[in-house]
């Protein structure tokens, strides 16, 4: 073997090892996001499966009351109760 060959094929030998490790980095840095969307996918794919209605409820639920004001009850209220 000549010192050509030995020559490109360290060359070739650290250029791959730092494209891999540049990729390497880049995956770990987009991980967190990476993470977020496949739980969002999961989620919507869960609420997909048990039904819209489920989620309305589970809404519903975790939404807080509406404010009263001067004391009374809102008239929105009043018309929600009304329909």
């Amino acid at each position: 073997m000549d010192w050509n060959s030995l020559t490109l094929t360290v060359l070739a030998v650290f250029g791959l090892l730092s494209l891999v490790v540049t990729l390497l980095v880049q995956l770990i840095k987009q991980l967190p996001e990476l993470i977020g969307a496949v739980r969002e996918m999961m989620s919507a794919l869960k609420s997909d499966i048990e039904g819209d209605d489920l989620l309305a409820e589970h809404r519903e639920a975790e939404r807080p009351a509406r404010p009263e004001v001067g004391g009374e009850p809102s008239r929105r209220r009043d018309q929600d109760e009304a329909a």
